[in-house]
């Protein structure tokens, strides 16, 4: 076996017996994408993987779910990414992006998943929601043993008044991780870097942003998303895909009549990640006045110039909110908001019409 082969199945699976790739497919979830070669970031995605199956060699029988840590890089890649596959293992990853471990096998792309080597290999490691999935170009140690460049990690210690307490540190893929100085930290005001402790302090520009910390000779660590407001801010979600979100019974551009207007209003929001809020808006306009809908006092009221209220309908997948009455004649506009619990939203509007 050649030492390339050798790198590639000691990386994957950490020196532990191999595992037969063959997996049963779970349940789509929503995770994090990277993919780090030296210098460069191939790959950076947030997204839900699919039941679609993977195969990259033509042959039907080397399927991979599309669960799978090989259905999320065959998503995030758009398919730019290459293996050969083992029998033990399952596909050894060749170039991702079309950037290949050097041909002196001094490197191989090694999968860490949520800041660990991961016992797998990308068709059978399954993955659920809140993974995150790294692939980089590991510099080997002589042995294979483990790289000699590893993933940084930044944690976010405090956030006040603007201001955020963070630390560097290098993980060992075990769960273990040591602290490192002299750490780039960019994304906040101005750069900084980490003290002898890896811990630094960085001023984020409103509304937030996301923090990354870079060092010779390791990779750079995933973005650190945060945000000012409220109690003075926060960080850590990683998370950057919005909800689902979905109006049943109702179409942009419909016209009912009064005896078969809505009064009921109902939809799907989905999210991996959870839902933290759905919420509606819904704006009436006849004989040139406009009115708007008060969930708190259950009627509609003038708008006056001002913002229509928002309605709180839940965070339940299936939504639904039922209307004091039937709407009344008029033009009218519904715009509905699905947040989760990253704080990313989807906004649907839809407008009709309902004739005497």
């Amino acid at each position: 076996m050649s030492r390339r082969i050798i790198g590639s199945v000691v990386g994957a699976l950490a020196a532990a017996s191999l595992v037969a790739p063959v997996a049963h497919a779970g349940k789509p979830a929503k995770v994090t994408v990277r993919a780090e070669a030296p210098g460069k970031t191939l790959v950076e995605a947030t997204l839900t993987t699919t039941r679609a199956q993977v195969v990259k060699d033509g042959n039907a029988a080397h399927a991979c779910t599309g669960t799978s840590a090989a259905g999320a890089l065959e998503q995030a890649t758009a398919g730019r990414w290459t293996g050969s596959w083992f029998d033990s293992l399952g596909y050894a990853v060749n170039s991702i992006g079309g950037v290949k471990a050097p041909a002196d096998f001094s490197a191989y792309w090694a999968l860490w998943i949520n800041g660990r080597v991961s016992s797998k290999g990308v068709c059978g490691a399954e993955l659920q929601t809140g993974d995150e999935v790294l692939e980089f170009l590991c510099t080997s140690t002589p042995d294979f043993s483990s790289c000699t460049n590893l993933p940084l990690a930044l944690e976010a210690t405090r956030v006040h008044r603007g201001k955020v307490t963070l630390k560097v540190v290098r993980l060992k893929g075990d769960g273990r991780s040591d602290p490192v100085a002299g750490a780039t930290i960019s994304g906040g005001t101005k750069v900084v870097k980490s003290g002898s402790d890896g811990r630094a302090v960085v001023t984020l520009a409103a509304p937030g942003g996301a923090l990354r910390a870079t060092h010779a000779g390791d990779v750079p660590s995933a973005p650190l998303n945060c945000t000012l407001g409220g109690a003075g801010g926060a960080c850590g979600s990683h998370d950057t895909l919005p909800p689902l979100l979905a109006l049943h019974g109702l179409r942009d551009g419909a016209t009912f009549t009064a005896a078969h207007a809505p009064r009921t209003l109902r939809g799907v929001a989905r999210d991996a990640g959870g839902l933290a809020d759905v919420a509606m808006r819904l704006t009436r306009r006849s004989a040139g006045r406009c009115t708007a809908f008060d969930g708190a006092r259950a009627r509609f009221r003038p708008c006056n110039g001002r913002r229509a209220p928002l309605v709180d309908v839940g965070g339940d997948t299936s939504w639904s909110y039922l209307l004091p009455a039937k709407l009344a004649p008029g033009s009218y506009g519904l715009l509905v908001i699905a947040t989760d619990k990253a704080g990313n939203r989807t906004r649907v509007t839809v407008r009709f019409t309902v004739e005497a």
